[in-house]
């Protein structure tokens, strides 16, 4: 296998292990979920559910993360999403499409020093 194939399946960002609660808005549906997220990267997070969520699905979400100093509110999608037998609950990948200057420097600081911490 070339470096270049290599390369092609490696993560664009690092993503760093987390547990912590995560309430999921679905715009025009009315409907809010609870769930755990449980990594986290500058471009999105893992989110486990009890329901299922198609990919495409434009959603808000809602966190603080450990040892943050307030909430953060950022527009995503899910990108995939899948039923975990053992979890006996849907495992949801996201991607972040929008968020402040602030809560993206909160995001980029904590996982920079989850990378950190990993690297030593």
């Amino acid at each position: 296998m070339s470096t270049q194939e290599d390369r092609s399946h490696e993560r664009r960002f690092f993503r760093a292990n987390v547990d912590f609660p995560v309430t999921i808005i679905v715009p025009g549906h009315e409907l809010i979920l609870t769930g755990t997220a449980y990594d986290l990267s500058r471009g999105g997070m893992r989110v486990a559910t009890t329901t299922d969520l198609p990919a495409g699905q434009p959603i808000m979400l809602r966190f603080a993360l450990p040892n943050g100093e307030r909430e953060l509110l950022v527009r995503a999608k899910i990108v995939l999403s899948f039923y975990d037998a053992s979890s006996k609950q849907y495992a949801h990948g996201i991607a972040f499409t929008q968020y402040t200057t602030h809560d993206h420097d909160q995001i980029a600081s904590f996982v920079t020093n989850a990378e950190s911490r990993s690297a030593s």
